[in-house]
C-alpha cells in the first residue's frame, strides 16, 4: 500500500501530469473569440428561427465549453481527440406564435445552419444541429429545447421521437460548483483538470477497445457520464495536494463502483427508477428518472470496470517508481495511462 501522504508537489511524476494537465486544455487565448464567434452564430440561428414564428426565450452556453472542462485538438499518432465542442442551447417556447405546439426541432436548426453557413460542414446528431468550421477546426452544437413550467428546466426533444428532462443551468452549476470548491483546497489540483485528464483518459482507451470506440458510428463512454462519476469521487476523496495522489483515489475509487455495480446518485435525492433491466445505476442529479446507463450491458459496464482497474494499478506502479527514483519505469506508466501524447507534452 504506498503512503499517499509522500506524494510531493515536488516530485516528477506530479509536475508531469501537472504539465500535461495544462497542456491538454483549450488555448484560453481561444475562448474570447469562441465567444464571438458564438454570438454571431446565435444572431443568425435566432433570426431564422424568429422568421419561422419560433419564440426563442435564452441562448446559453452549456457543455464542457461552459463548464471548463473541453479538451485541445490533437489528432496526430494514435491520439485521435477531436476537441470540445461549444454547445450552444436555444431554449425556446414550446409553442410557436401562431400557438401551435411544437416537436422535435433539430432538423429544422440543421437547415438554418446549412442556410447560414454554406460552405462549413453541416450535419445533426440525435439531440442538436452541428456546424463544423475548416478553418478553426472548432465544432458547434446547437440543441434546441423548450421551456417547462418548472423553473430552470427544459424538455429535451430528440430525432427518434424520445423526450427528457433536462436543465442548462443546473447541469452547469453542477460541475461548477466543485470546480470553485476545489479552487479553495490547499493546493494546485483542480477539480475540473482533473475531469479533463479523466475525459483525455477515456479517449485513449477508446482507441484500443473492443467494446467503446472513437469512431463515427462507434459507441462511446459519453462525457456525462464522466461528468458524473468524477464529481462522484470529488464528493467521496476531494482532491489531493497532488495530481498522482488524487487519481490514484479517483481510480481505485470508481473501479469499485462499476466493477461491483454501486449506485451513483447525489444528494438527498433517491430516485424511483427501480431495476427494469437496469444492470447499473448512475442517476442524473437533475432528473431523478434519468438512469445514464439504463442500457449499458454487462460487457460495456465490465469494459469501463477494467479500465478503471488497470489504471488504478498503473497510476499506483507510477507513483512508487518514482518514490524508488525509476524515471523511466514511472514515465513508461504514464504514458500506458494516457497515451503518447503524454511523453511529449509533460515537460
Amino acid at each position: 500500500m504506498i503512503n499517499m501522504s509522500l506524494v510531493s508537489t515536488h516530485t516528477a511524476i506530479h509536475r508531469r501530469i501537472k504539465v500535461f494537465a495544462k497542456w491538454i486544455a483549450p488555448d484560453p487565448d481561444t475562448r474570447d473569440k469562441i465567444k464571438v464567434q458564438s454570438d454571431e452564430i446565435r444572431d443568425r440561428i435566432c433570426s431564422k428561427a424568429k422568421a419561422d414564428g419560433l419564440i426563442v426565450n435564452s441562448t446559453p452556453f452549456s457543455g464542457s465549453f461552459a463548464k471548463h472542462s473541453g479538451l485541445r485538438r490533437y489528432m496526430l499518432g494514435s491520439s485521435v481527440e477531436e476537441g470540445q465542442d461549444i454547445d450552444l442551447a436555444f431554449i425556446m417556447e414550446p409553442k410557436d406564435e401562431d400557438g401551435n405546439v411544437l416537436g422535435c426541432q433539430v432538423e429544422k436548426f440543421r437547415e438554418y445552419a446549412a442556410e447560414s453557413y454554406p460552405d462549413s460542414e453541416v450535419d445533426n446528431t440525435k439531440s442538436s444541429a452541428t456546424i463544423k468550421f475548416s478553418g478553426s477546426k472548432l465544432k458547434f452544437d446547437l440543441v434546441p429545447l423548450f421551456e417547462t413550467e418548472r423553473k430552470n428546466m427544459q424538455l429535451l426533444k430528440r430525432t427518434d421521437g424520445k423526450e427528457r428532462t433536462t436543465s442548462v443551468v443546473k447541469h452547469v452549476d453542477f460541475i461548477n460548483d466543485r470546480r470553485q470548491s476545489s479552487d479553495i483546497i490547499e493546493g494546485v489540483v483542480k477539480f475540473n483538470e482533473c475531469l479533463r485528464l479523466v475525459k483525455w483518459w477515456r479517449t485513449e482507451r477508446q482507441e484500443y477497445s473492443g467494446v467503446f470506440g472513437n469512431g463515427k458510428s462507434d459507441k462511446k463512454v459519453p462525457s456525462f457520464l464522466l461528468d458524473l462519476l468524477c464529481a462522484y469521487a470529488y464528493d467521496q476523496r476531494s482532491v489531493d495536494k497532488t495530481y498522482p495522489a488524487t487519481l490514484a483515489m479517483w481510480f481505485g475509487l470508481l473501479a469499485n463502483v462499476v466493477c461491483n455495480r454501486k449506485d451513483v446518485i447525489f444528494g438527498n435525492s433517491s430516485s424511483s427508477i427501480q431495476s427494469s433491466g437496469a444492470l447499473w445505476r448512475v442517476i442524473d442529479p437533475v432528473d431523478n428518472e434519468n438512469n445514464v446507463v439504463a442500457k449499458w450491458t454487462n460487457v460495456e459496464i465490465n469494459e469501463l470496470a477494467r479500465w478503471f482497474e488497470d489504471s488504478r494499478d498503473k497510476i499506483n506502479s507510477a507513483i512508487r517508481y518514482d518514490e524508488e527514483g525509476a524515471d523511466s519505469a514511472s514515465l513508461d506508466c504514464l504514458v500506458a495511462i494516457f497515451g503518447n501524447a503524454f511523453k511529449n507534452n509533460c515537460k
